[in-house]
């Protein structure tokens, strides 16, 4: 078994046992959300927080095991008719209960004549549950996703009225796989991952993309994912 091998099957191992802490730490939430105080208690915001950095690990891992089979030529990419307004649904799912114990909005916004999509469905929910993972955890009151459609392509958005992405994401934008940056500590993984599952999609001679801004009405973080 070669190293890389190796490392997936360890991903792959790590990620059942983190997927357990975190339906457990889901469940506490759940029970200290019908009992708990206003504001919240010091046990439900740390179990808030460390529900974010367990699903933040679970994601890393999913996508670390997604871009092994991705390069070996195994993951089944099988992109498909998908209903925006489902996926949305999911989506938001995943992250109310964060949401709701920091007295976060929620926000969704889609052009109406926009129903379904053809994409990979795991490949892009990874992508932007991370995404919305990361701007309930730095918004000041809100969370907004977008779909709307321009120039023939699905643009989904992510953002938040936080403080904005850092100028050193900003000018790293995403990157190729480049090891441990020694002065942030930062992978690069989330935004590699990103730029990797949008650039799978094609439409004859429309790839897939990604941006990452600040500003917008919500004045925080942007992060777009562009489908063809």
């Amino acid at each position: 078994m070669n190293m890389s091998t190796f490392v997936a099957a360890a991903a792959h191992d790590m990620k059942n046992s983190v997927s357990v802490i975190a339906a457990y730490l889901e469940d506490a939430l759940q029970q200290l959300a019908t009992k708990d105080t206003e504001p919240p208690s010091g046990a439900a915001l740390s179990t808030c927080q460390a529900l974010y950095e367990t699903q933040r690990v679970n994601g890393n891992l999913v996508q670390l095991m997604a871009i092994y089979k991705l390069e070996e030529g195994m993951y089944p990419f099988e992109p498909a008719q998908i209903q925006l307004d489902e996926f949305a649904r999911e989506l938001l799912d995943r992250v109310r209960p964060l949401a709701r114990l920091k007295g976060l909005t929620l926000q969704l916004e889609a052009e109406p004549d926009v129903q379904d999509w053809v994409f990979d469905h795991d490949l892009i929910g990874s992508v932007l549950t991370q995404a919305l993972f990361g701007a309930v955890r730095y918004a000041g009151q809100t969370v907004r996703l977008s779909f709307s459609v321009d120039q023939e392509q699905l643009e989904i958005e992510v953002a938040d009225d936080g403080e904005g992405f850092p100028e050193f994401m900003l000018a790293q934008g995403f990157p190729a796989r480049q090891g441990i940056d020694v002065h942030t500590g930062s992978t690069g993984l989330g935004l590699f991952f990103a730029r990797l599952a949008a650039g799978l999609h094609r439409r004859r001679d429309v790839t897939g993309g990604t941006r990452l801004c600040n500003g917008g009405d919500l004045g925080g973080g942007r992060f777009t994912l562009v489908l063809p």
